[in-house]
């Protein structure tokens, strides 16, 4: 009697039939990936679930499946993680360039006046600040520093500006939707304070460009303002022939 032996190939043949099941990894990598349009935090968690996901479907030997929930999951984290870090980007450039306009000019108004260099503090600024008197600048000085103590620097970079807008937050809501206004943090002697800046378009510029300040606002932690020019008749000096 013949016996016909018939060999498998055990892989071209599967023995044992399992229902095929989509990877978790690759379905979380493309919930994570679609979440990392509002929270850039999860594009980076999209991609590595992607990356293992498939790594994971490959070694399964066609029991698990979700390719394609792995490939969306990493295409979608990779571009949702440079749209973030663009924006990123896009909002430190802006803080630098704010602190490197607005923010240089300022502190040499400040520097002048507490050096008494009071002609330099009127070149930086336009009316009616360029017009102070030099017993409005002092007055202006005397008010702040009674309060805050001397201007000692501008925030040192994008976050150190965002420590300071926390510290001064409360003070902010007051100005809050009046046009011509700049609000920005400037670390005192006694720790960080509000200082206004009231521009005005049209008042002249810079030598960077921008516009002159015709204005400063100095808000100390209580609500206080002190004001560059202040009212006139709050900064009169008697005469030596008046009388006290």
């Amino acid at each position: 009697m013949t016996h016909t032996q018939t060999q498998y190939n055990e892989t071209d043949v599967n023995l044992y039939q399992e229902t095929e099941r989509t990877s978790v990894m690759a379905i979380l990598s493309m919930v994570f990936g679609i979440g990392g349009c509002c929270l850039g935090v999860t594009s980076l968690p999209a991609i590595l679930l992607g990356i293992f996901g498939l790594v994971g479907i490959s070694k399964s030997k066609g029991r698990v499946g979700g390719t394609g929930f792995g490939i969306a999951g990493i295409l979608i984290g990779l571009l949702t993680l440079a749209l973030w870090l663009g924006a990123i980007g896009v909002t430190v450039g802006g803080l630098n360039t704010f602190i490197g306009t607005f923010g240089q000019s300022t502190e040499k108004v400040f520097l002048d006046v507490q050096a008494g260099n009071y002609d330099a503090a009127r070149t930086e600024m336009a009316s009616p600040g360029a017009d102070a008197t030099d017993e409005q600048l002092i007055a202006f000085h005397a008010g702040y520093s009674g309060a805050l103590g001397d201007y000692v620097s501008l925030p040192d970079g994008p976050w150190d500006m965002m420590k300071g807008y926390m510290a001064v937050g409360e003070q902010i809501q007051a100005y809050n939707g009046q046009p011509g206004l700049i609000p920005m943090p400037m670390r005192f002697d006694s720790g960080w304070g509000l200082v206004i800046i009231i521009i005005d378009p049209s008042g002249g510029s810079s030598s960077n460009g921008m516009p002159l300040a015709m204005e400063y606002i100095v808000v100390d932690s209580q609500g206080n303002e002190y004001r560059l020019p202040g009212d006139a008749a709050d900064s009169q000096v008697p005469s030596d022939d008046e009388g006290p």
